[in-house]
């Protein structure tokens, strides 16, 4: 997905702002790493931080590149990362037919993402199964970090889904233990077969399809 990234920023931004798709790959790479480096450390709301530091991303790009930066480089940001993130092809070539199978068990679908909500519809676009999603969570949504258990309850709030039927899958086991202290019935961590968790294991995403059929 980075390559794809590059590429595609380039792609944009040549004919809107000049250069060529070389440069604008290596100053995506170049203000990319710094934005991130900044998130460790984000010093605002998810709101107020996320639209900051595109701006910044997109100023020091605009830097590295050699051209003048816009005047409006937050517009022109949220206008790159829209036609970037509907057109990255996410390598997960059966998650489409495991959402889709999760749906027809009647699930209401969320994602719980510490990226922008703007973000993650775009990469849902991208492989077609955005309709099948009732929100994209989204730190900005809810305005709180995904760094605790507060993360959860307020998407639980913001939803109004049930804490007994509220299922999440992460691949990371500290955000699953922030959900069940959340209130959530079941936690699956996506992780090689015979991991050891406190928490159940999936393989796959179409597995988790087969344990909420059973």
């Amino acid at each position: 997905m980075p390559a794809q990234w590059q590429r595609l920023v380039g792609e944009f931004l040549v004919p809107r702002l000049g250069g060529d798709v070389p440069a604008w790959a290596a100053a995506n790479v170049y203000a990319a790493d710094r934005m991130f480096a900044r998130y460790r450390d984000p010093g605002g709301t998810p709101r107020e931080t996320h639209g900051r530091l595109r701006r910044l991303w997109m100023r020091e790009m605009c830097e590295h590149a050699g051209v003048p930066t816009p005047k409006d480089p937050s517009a022109l940001a949220e206008e790159v990362n829209r036609w970037v993130t509907e057109r990255v092809v996410a390598p997960a070539p059966q998650a489409s037919d495991a959402v889709r199978g999760l749906k027809a068990l009647g699930a209401r679908l969320f994602t719980s993402s510490a990226q922008m909500a703007a973000d993650i519809d775009g990469y849902l676009r991208a492989i077609g199964i955005r309709d099948l999603f009732d929100e994209t969570y989204g730190s900005d949504i809810i305005d709180r970090w995904k760094t605790n258990a507060g993360f959860y309850r307020k998407i639980l709030e913001h939803s109004g889904v049930d804490p007994q039927e509220a299922v999440t899958v992460d691949d990371q086991e500290r955000c699953l233990d922030w959900a069940r202290r959340a209130g959530f019935a079941r936690t699956f961590l996506l992780a090689p077969a015979g991991t050891g968790s406190s928490h159940e294991v999936i393989a796959t995403v179409a597995e988790l399809v087969d344990r909420l059929s059973a």
